[in-house]
């Protein structure tokens, strides 16, 4: 669990566990590619995030491969209790290119962000708004629709499973009737 902590605290290796998801088993070098340090920082990071289990190494022979690991957990933190999952991990190596969810991690810290990510995930579901959000959590009604917007696309992306339950037939059989009342 201090290892995950690690990887909350640090930018640069959740941007990596980040790509590597991103990137579908990626070897050392395309990892390197789109990051501003160097290869051999890129292989230290690589060989912690190993340790650490957040990554496994898919190739036996050179050049490695490397696949993210799905990681859940729960943890209390000053009364709160959050779960880090993969979201959660992209979420924060997005803030250095996301000034919505920079400033909502500032507001908020961490556990407010893993917060957002489970009114998020039922936003995606149409079972949330921005209203109840705002109102549960005692924020602007603007904040947290913005982190909902920010956070859905990255729940479609690393949780393609998680898609939205919206029936538009549905929705416009619905509509065609009240039209024809």
């Amino acid at each position: 669990m201090l290892a995950v902590s690690d990887v909350i605290r640090n930018d640069r290796l959740a941007q990596l566990y980040s790509r590597v998801l991103e990137h579908d088993s990626p070897t050392v070098e395309e990892l390197a590619e789109g990051i501003e340090s160097s290869t051999t920082t890129v292989y230290e990071d690589v060989k912690h995030l190993v340790e650490i289990g957040l990554l496994e190494r898919v190739t036996e022979t050179q050049p490695h491969r490397y696949r993210a690991s799905r990681v859940d957990m729960t943890i209390q933190a000053g009364g709160e209790t959050f779960q880090i999952t993969p979201t959660l991990l992209v979420a924060l190596a997005d803030r250095q290119s996301n000034e919505n969810i920079s400033l909502y991690i500032d507001r908020h810290g961490v556990s407010g962000l893993a917060t957002a990510i489970e009114y998020a995930r039922a936003y995606t579901q149409s079972e949330m708004n921005a209203r109840i959000m705002a109102r549960e959590q005692d924020i602007p009604v603007l904040e947290a629709e913005t982190i909902l917007q920010e956070l859905q696309e990255i729940i479609l992306e690393t949780e393609p499973d998680t898609a939205t339950s919206l029936d538009i037939e549905e929705l416009d059989a619905a509509v065609d009737e009240r039209l024809d009342k």
